[in-house]
């Protein structure tokens, strides 16, 4: 093949490639648990949480939002993904804020799971869980 068919074949091919990475998405109004450093867990009376994430891209957004019985209500915000998402993982920097007062500016931490149920935990002492309400792979 000659160099400009080549470079030709390799500009058609090179982004197909890139865009033929799985996709997920996977949504839950059943949460399980929540806390802050320095509390206990509480179980979680209402939920809404989202995340979408392309696999071995920086390409992410997650959001969190949980309610208990005390009337509190916790939001996570994935602020900024740091590592390249697997098919179980989303690594990255979150605002977390609790009756819309801000507790942790890019904070570090990790979703995992997304089979069934997933996990979040930030380096200093949150976390949230809940199980799939439903899940969309693409």
């Amino acid at each position: 093949m000659k160099a400009p068919q080549l470079l030709t074949a390799l500009t058609v091919l090179c982004p197909a490639l890139a865009w033929s990475a799985p996709t997920h998405n996977v949504m839950s109004n059943q949460g399980l648990y929540v806390s802050e450093p320095g509390a206990a867990s509480q179980n979680i009376s209402s939920a809404d949480m989202t995340f979408v994430w392309t696999e071995g891209t920086t390409n992410a957004f997650g959001l969190a939002k949980a309610w208990v019985a005390t009337g509190d209500a916790y939001e996570f915000q994935l602020a900024s993904v740091t590592a390249p998402t697997t098919a179980t993982s989303i690594q990255g920097l979150w605002n977390i804020s609790k009756n819309g007062t801000l507790l942790c500016a890019s904070c570090a931490g990790q979703v995992y799971g997304f089979y069934g149920s997933f996990k979040f935990y930030s380096n200093n002492g949150y976390h949230f869980s809940g199980f799939i309400s439903s899940r969309y792979d693409y």
